[in-house]
């Protein structure tokens, strides 16, 4: 079987206005939901795909990665996460309506299809108030693009969990022992050699 032309593997992929689009529908089904109140708008030096608030008015600024992309994307979604909280109360003096709540501060949504393990580990050390992360996934239907999100994370392993995984096995060999290294006790260390 012949492969995929470039058009029908295209068309696997969603256009990136028809995903945020999807995406901003697939938020308001999390739980909690969070409600799009701004999308593309200017942030620090480009734009911030979505700006959503939960039920309590809490804000949340959502950025979307593609495959391979969500190291940088992390990056971006904390500086707009930074630019866009001292500014919440400007918006709230453009649009007095507003649902958000200042008070409640501004956290990352970084989405991505999968998530490098340097990512994990910065979203695990920022911690939930700060930074999230779910995966997406975008679907054709008969109507246009959806999108499922599926958070992932979870609590931090406790302190007697860490000690049971082994640390991983150094690759890197020099040859020299304790002995040459000086970590041996001096009665574990071998005599002297005999002169040849």
């Amino acid at each position: 079987m012949a492969g995929k032309s470039v058009a029908e593997r295209r068309e696997l992929h969603p256009p990136r206005p028809a995903l945020l689009g999807a995406i901003a529908q697939a938020l308001a089904a999390l739980d909690p939901p969070l409600r799009v109140v701004a999308e593309r708008v200017l942030g620090l030096d480009a734009r911030i795909d979505l700006v959503a608030r939960d039920d309590r008015g809490g804000v949340a600024v959502v950025c979307v990665a593609e495959a391979g992309e969500d190291l940088a994307r992390l990056a971006d979604a904390l500086a707009q996460r930074s630019w866009l909280e001292p500014r919440l109360r400007d918006w709230l003096q453009i649009a007095p309506d507003l649902p958000i709540d200042p008070e409640r501060g501004v956290r990352a949504l970084l989405l991505a299809p999968r998530f490098d393990a340097r990512t994990l580990a910065a979203a695990r050390a920022l911690g939930e108030a700060t930074l999230e992360l779910a995966v997406w996934r975008a679907r054709r239907e008969a109507t246009g693009w959806t999108a499922e999100l599926e958070t992932v994370g979870g609590p931090e392993p406790g302190p007697g969990e860490a000690l049971l995984v082994a640390p991983p096995e150094s690759l890197f060999r020099t040859g020299l022992d304790e002995a040459d290294l000086g970590l041996a006790a001096p009665e574990d260390l071998d005599p002297e050699p005999e002169p040849l």
